[in-house]
């Protein structure tokens, strides 16, 4: 078995193997691409049903969902049936034999002027061999067969823009369970920055060098931060239990996520846009499947011309029977029957029905047509979209970093000039707000930059394991 059809095997388990027991003689599996899957770079192990143990990597995670998600299962059962829709259109090309076995038994009356009346139990019993295989029929038959092939295509090329789309959902989870997980350390860092505004206003008002005023809104302020760290706990707690679920878990297992919220992944890919836009077109999964449906109309538009046509059929027989009717003299009958010939197949006249087929095929040709058009405006949009989102929120990363830096030093001056006495307790907490906001800015520029830097490749079509190292 191929490795990468191995790998299809063990992230869509072991069940989907059921239909491995009936023979498969024109070997359509192998058709079945699993290039999909074994581009994303994944493991190739079996899917896993136990919770993780220890940290949860992305790479994991992805594996785990890519493996649980029903979509990826329904995708290759999809393909699968096209493959099968391959060998049925390569059987159409063999002879047909049949075997016949046929027994009866009877009773006779028999009643005439010249003779007495006769009657009796008859017994009869007879085998044959009928066969039969289409010679030719002006290309039907490869009308069909092509048919099945551009669909298999398709269905192949579906597979793998479902897969990716699985794929990018999947980082997506994991990256907003990231900028939950760093919002929490963020605002606990906030809450506990408030937490010392209120022991040094609580401090200057116990000694008389601060109203209490000042240690009233820092007291407010810690309640706030404290309230934002309560909610980030929550938004934390249902992100890890979205990504359990989707991974066929409790959704209140703990999870413990390995990874952090970097930008540090490889941009390699991103060249300039009129190249992004000519590779999308290119090797997009849902382009090609969209190419391969249009091939596949032109086929069936061939096939529905070809069935009003003449076919032309041998056909041959083998057969003996033997009655045996005791009541009868020389009663015994042995029949043996050998036969072949040839049988032209012309029609005549179908109701219009024919013409009618051909007008079908023609509007279904014609959809597909304008599905491609569809597909293909549709992937340069994404690319363009992702692209220019892409570059603002690098220069983004680059802008909330430095307001990060900036509002933390400025908040450590302002902490120092109220402890000394000289700043107010408004510009402490003004500070404290402005360093918490750009926090914030940060993480969101973060998780914005992971999740647009996989849609960008995955507009491409090229999403994979590499895109998260």
């Amino acid at each position: 078995m191929r490795p990468a059809r191995c790998l299809l095997l063990g992230l869509l388990g072991a069940a989907s193997c059921a239909a491995a027991y009936e023979p498969d003689v024109f070997a359509t599996t192998d058709e079945v691409s699993s290039r999909a899957v074994y581009d994303l770079g994944g493991s190739g192990l079996p899917c896993h049903t136990a919770a993780p143990r220890g940290e949860l990597s992305l790479e994991d995670a992805i594996e785990r969902i890519l493996c649980h998600d029903p979509r990826t299962r329904l995708a290759w059962a999809n393909a699968k049936a096209s493959a099968a829709q391959v060998g049925i259109g390569r059987a159409a090309f063999l002879p047909r034999l049949q075997g016949r076995l046929e027994g009866s038994h009877g009773y006779s009356d028999l009643d005439s002027r010249d003779m007495p009346q006769q009657s009796g139990h008859s017994r009869s019993h007879a085998t044959g061999l009928e066969l039969s295989w289409v010679l030719f029929d002006f290309g039907r038959r490869s009308a069909t067969l092509h048919n099945a092939q551009q669909l298999l295509l398709a269905a192949t090329a579906s597979q793998d823009a479902v897969l990716q789309n699985t794929f990018a959902l999947a980082a997506q989870a994991y990256y907003d369970a990231l900028c939950a997980q760093r919002s929490l350390v963020a605002s606990s860092q906030v809450a506990e920055l408030a937490a010392q505004n209120l022991k040094a206003a609580d401090a200057k008002y116990q000694a008389g060098a601060a109203a209490l005023s000042d240690r009233l809104q820092a007291q407010t302020a810690l309640s706030q931060a404290r309230l934002k760290q309560v909610r980030d706990e929550g938004s934390l707690r249902q992100a890890v239990g979205l990504i359990a679920l989707r991974m066929g878990l409790p959704p209140d297992i703990p999870l413990h996520l390995s990874s952090e919220l970097d930008a540090h992944p490889d941009t390699g890919f991103v060249k300039a846009i009129d190249q992004l836009l000519a590779e999308a077109r290119s090797s997009h999964p849902a382009l090609h499947a969209a190419q391969a449906r249009l091939k596949a109309a032109d086929a069936s538009l061939q096939e529905s011309r070809a069935a009003g046509r003449p076919s032309l059929t041998l056909s041959a027989n083998l057969g003996r029977r033997y009655t045996e009717q005791p009541w009868v003299f020389n009663g015994d009958i042995r029949e043996r029957e050998r036969s072949i010939g040839l049988q032209l197949n012309i029609p005549l006249f179908e109701g219009f029905e024919r013409t009618y087929q051909i007008r079908n095929a023609l509007a279904r040709r014609e959809a597909s047509e304008a599905e491609l058009a569809e597909v293909e405006q549709q992937i340069s949009l994404e690319a363009w979209s992702n692209y220019q989102l892409l570059g603002v929120e690098t220069r983004s990363l680059v802008r909330t970093r430095e307001l990060v830096e900036q509002s933390r030093q400025t908040l450590e001056v302002v902490q120092g000039r109220y402890r000394s006495g000289v700043g107010s307790m408004i510009e402490m907490l003004n500070a404290l707000t402005a360093y918490s906001s750009a926090q914030e800015q940060h993480i969101q520029a973060l998780g914005a930059w992971q999740v647009l830097r996989l849609r960008l490749a995955a507009s491409l079509g090229r999403l994979g394991f590499w895109t998260l190292r």
